[in-house]
C-alpha cells in the first residue's frame, strides 16, 4: 500500500494519503481523533489559539529573539501534546482506558 499512511490505532484499517505530509503512523483517522476526552480538546483549542497569535515556522522569527524562543516552544509543545492525545486516543480505542 504505497503511498497511503496508517492509522496510529492498531488494527485501524483508515488510511490518508502520504501527499498530504503524513507519515505512517504520525496521523490519527478522523474516528480515532474525535474520541479525545473534553480536556484535551480543550487543550488543542489552547494550543492553536497560541500558533495564530504567532504564526509561522521559528526559523522565520529573527534569530535571538523573543518571539523565535516562544514559538520553538511552541512547536515543542505540539510534539508533547500529539504524544499525548496519540497514546490517549490509541488507550480508548483499544478499550485500556475508559
Amino acid at each position: 500500500m504505497s503511498g497511503r499512511a496508517r492509522c496510529a490505532v492498531p488494527f485501524c484499517r483508515r488510511t490518508a494519503a502520504e501527499a498530504a505530509g503524513y507519515v505512517d503512523q504520525g496521523f490519527l483517522c478522523g474516528a480515532h481523533w474525535r474520541l479525545r476526552p473534553p480536556g484535551l480538546k480543550a487543550e488543542w483549542v489552547a494550543h492553536n489559539r497560541e500558533c495564530r497569535r504567532l504564526p509561522g515556522p521559528f526559523w522565520c522569527h529573527p534569530p535571538g529573539s523573543p518571539s523565535r524562543m516562544e514559538r520553538l516552544d511552541l512547536e515543542r509543545a505540539h510534539l508533547d501534546l500529539w504524544a499525548r492525545t496519540k497514546a490517549v486516543c490509541i488507550e480508548i480505542a483499544m478499550g485500556v482506558t475508559a
